[in-house]
């Protein structure tokens, strides 16, 4: 038996079995179109939250610096106001990282080395110099969703929170006027 026919056979049979494949998928239903990513938060919206956080801050002729990231915990916008640490946008930054990706404050999360050194240590370990656990560092939620972290550094123990948040109130004024 000569070896032409054999591959030729064999050929066929691949041959076949492929257009068989071909057939069979043009037969599956196309997947379902992909999720819409979370909200985008614009250059804008960032300097909203930072001016409100600022303003709150020089109110009691204090000085700090604030970061605001997007939902993957990269920073959208960063300001360190005058007479304040240098390092203190190191810190803003690493609380709005944490707030961003674990989607809640960092007193909270700050708290986990109480009642669960194991994740705590764990989340420091896992992002080491780029995450900060001390309160200071608040989630941006829009419609239910998450879409970025606001962080504040250098204000006395529990005003940092209440900088971020003044800056997440005049963001969400700024998100109204923009509607109109």
């Amino acid at each position: 038996m000569s070896v032409l026919p054999r591959t030729l056979s064999r050929t066929l049979a691949t041959v076949l079995l492929l257009s068989a494949a071909e057939t069979a998928a043009a037969q599956v239903p196309a997947p379902p179109p992909l999720a819409y990513p979370p909200p985008l938060l614009t250059l804008a919206e960032a300097r909203a939250v930072i001016e409100g956080a600022t303003a709150y801050a020089r109110e009691s002729n204090m000085r700090m610096a604030v970061a605001v990231v997007d939902h993957a915990g990269n920073v959208v916008s960063s300001d360190r106001m005058d007479g304040a640490a240098l390092q203190n946008i190191r810190f803003a930054e690493g609380k709005a990282f944490a707030s961003a990706l674990y989607r809640q404050t960092t007193q909270a999360l700050g708290e986990l080395y109480k009642t669960r050194p194991d994740r705590y240590f764990g989340i420091m370990n896992m992002y080491p110099g780029k995450i900060y656990l001390v309160g200071g560092g608040v989630p941006l939620a829009l419609e239910g969703a998450v879409i970025g972290g606001v962080g504040v550094a250098g204000l006395p123990e529990g005003v940092d929170e209440k900088s971020a948040r003044a800056g997440i109130e005049a963001w969400m004024k700024f998100r109204e006027t923009m509607k109109k």
